[in-house]
Order: C-alpha cells, then structure tokens, then sequence
C-alpha cells in the first residue's frame, strides 16, 4: 500500500474528507457544529474513529492528537495496519 499524505491541520482534514458537509453526513454532526471545527485545533474525540479511519480509506493520515487521542507510535501504527486490513477486506 503506498504511503499516506501526512495532514497536520482540523482545515485540511475537512478538505481531505470533502468538505464541510460531507464530514457532517460522515459524523452525523450538525454542519454548524462541523463549519465550526475549521477554527477549532481539535476535533471533539467521539468522531476519532470515523473520521480517522475515512482518511485512511482516502490514503491520507492525520495524527490522532487532532481529536485529543493520546496514542502511542506503535498503537498509532498497529490503527493504520487494522484499518488497511479493514479496507482490504471490504474490496474482496
């Protein structure tokens, strides 16, 4: 699998995601509440998972602090392998 583009800002994961209302449909977030995410540093943590692993599907990576996840580099790495293991399996 080829390596993923590194994101460091709540501004580019929303436009990696697709924008402001494809994220709310992602999260099930109201859009104001995710229009408001663009000024934020972080993400609320609930939607880590969700989001996280729709950047992964897309081929980007983001580092988890951006939802206030405090991971370690090797469970950071082990969530990106399980995730690409997700997506394969959804391909076969």
């Amino acid at each position: 699998m080829p390596e993923s583009r590194p994101l460091k800002t709540t501004i580019e994961v929303l436009s990696a995601l697709g924008g402001i209302h494809p994220v709310a449909a992602l999260t099930e977030a109201d859009w104001k509440n995710v229009e408001m995410w663009k000024r934020a540093e972080k993400f609320p943590a609930r939607y880590f998972l969700v989001m996280w692993f729709e950047l992964v599907r897309r081929g980007y990576s983001a580092p988890p602090s951006l939802w206030n996840q405090n991971l370690s580099r090797n469970k950071e790495a082990l969530l990106a392998i399980l995730a690409r293991k997700l997506l394969q399996g959804q391909a076969a």
